[in-house]
């Protein structure tokens, strides 16, 4: 196989990925004399491709666990003595891949009965890579041969107010949790079981940490990497569709959305477990509903049927206190299942100081949608009074895109 560069040429230099025991192993196949035919020798760009697919296997997040000279004319001496590798190369903390090719075609210089300094032999790489087993050759290997595309990085404003009230865990599984947005839209408080009244956190090292993945394709979890909240921004970043975590070190690698990942299969598929139930929900929804069968959505406006209407925390209840999740003829509204719950949800709608919904018209966005934004705007929301306004209030500076 061979590997196109980032401009769409295709190198002159053969490579194999192949399973060796419970690695992959990259395999370059050695350069040398003239080809009948070409100007050029056989595999005459093997140092481009190497350094191509360092690169690139830098991008997953790939250690390079062990090396050798893997050509037949030394392939009966002892590994020990055909060795390129001193000890594992973590790939993302090579700032210099030139420098370690180098130093790998030196090792192989002095290789062999005879040695020639010959830095273009044939090599086989043994590699960990996130995302990929023993299996994964072929993938790998059409992987490595093409350009990544892996899009713009995700605004991580948006992205922090979607997190809001959910736990998320660190690579060593601490939880996080944010629970609030400043109102500059420029921090997040962040609580920790050590710091349980929360800590501040830069929106901009989140963004930092997100266009440097994007870029790079995977990051390492530490301060040189994501800053002085490292852990944090990477459990962010491993949000994200398509990352995959891997430990040791700990590294935060980005495919493609549709990556294949691997499923756990149950040979069990029933079992008990303990579940947390929302005490005062049921309290809360027969207050919305006032003993009515049908009602009107505060946001929409449009009648349905009790079982198409959702009590809506305005606030998340998981950031609420126990006071504000006891205030139920406040905290909530009735949103109805056909969109207005998950607008409201999700940010695309809030209500402002005077009670009229606001939507987020994004650039771009048509169909339903945005019909269904255009026909909410300027409504007057029927939740909304003295008592429920802080928790709009919340909503519009912690989950509403709009700002």
């Amino acid at each position: 196989m061979r590997a196109t560069d980032d401009a769409g040429a295709v190198l002159n230099a053969e490579f194999e990925i192949e399973a060796d025991g419970d690695h992959l192993a990259l395999v370059m196949r050695s350069a040398g004399g003239k080809v009948a035919g070409s100007p050029h020798g056989r595999n005459h760009q093997y140092n481009l491709a190497l350094e191509l697919l360092l690169r690139r296997l830098r991008e997953r997040g790939a250690v390079l666990q062990s090396g050798v000279v893997d050509s037949t004319a030394v392939r009966d001496l002892p590994e020990s003595q055909r060795s390129i590798v001193d000890s594992p190369v973590v790939l993302a903390a090579e700032p210099d891949l030139e420098a370690l090719r180098r130093k790998l075609g030196r090792a192989q210089g002095r290789i062999g009965r005879n040695p020639d300094g010959n830095a273009t032999k044939q090599i086989r790489l043994r590699l960990r890579v996130p995302g990929y087993a023993a299996d994964d050759v072929d993938r790998l290997a059409a992987d490595l041969a093409q350009p990544a595309d892996r899009g713009t990085a995700p605004d991580a404003l948006a992205l922090l107010q979607s997190l809001i009230g959910d736990p998320i865990e660190t690579v060593t599984g601490n939880v996080n949790t944010i629970t609030e947005v400043a109102p500059d839209h420029k921090r997040v408080r962040v609580t920790t079981e050590r710091s349980p009244g929360g800590q501040w956190v830069d929106v901009a090292d989140v963004q930092t940490g997100l266009e440097r993945l994007h870029a790079q394709g995977s990051v390492l979890v530490n301060v040189e990497q994501l800053g002085h909240r490292s852990a944090f921004v990477g459990a962010v970043l491993a949000t994200i569709p398509g990352t995959v975590v891997s430990l040791r070190p700990a590294t935060i690698t980005l495919h493609a959305p549709e990556f294949p990942v691997r499923i756990r299969r149950f040979p069990v598929l029933d079992g008990t477990a303990q579940v947390t139930t929302r005490k005062e929900q049921s309290e809360l929804r027969r207050l919305l509903l006032r003993g009515r069968t049908a009602a009107p959505c505060d946001l929409c406006g449009h009648d349905y049927p009790e079982d198409f209407l959702v009590a809506a925390h305005i606030k998340k209840r998981s950031v609420c206190t126990d006071d504000e999740r006891n205030d139920l003829a406040n905290v909530a509204m009735l949103a109805c299942r056909f969109g207005c719950d998950s607008l409201f949800e999700l940010g695309h709608v809030t209500v402002d100081d005077t009670g009229r919904v606001r939507s987020w018209l994004e650039d771009g966005l048509g169909g339903r949608l945005r019909d269904h934004l255009e026909q909410l705007l300027g409504r007057s929301c029927s939740a909304h009074r003295t008592g429920s306004q802080p928790y709009f209030s919340w909503h519009r500076t912690n989950v509403y895109r709009g700002q």
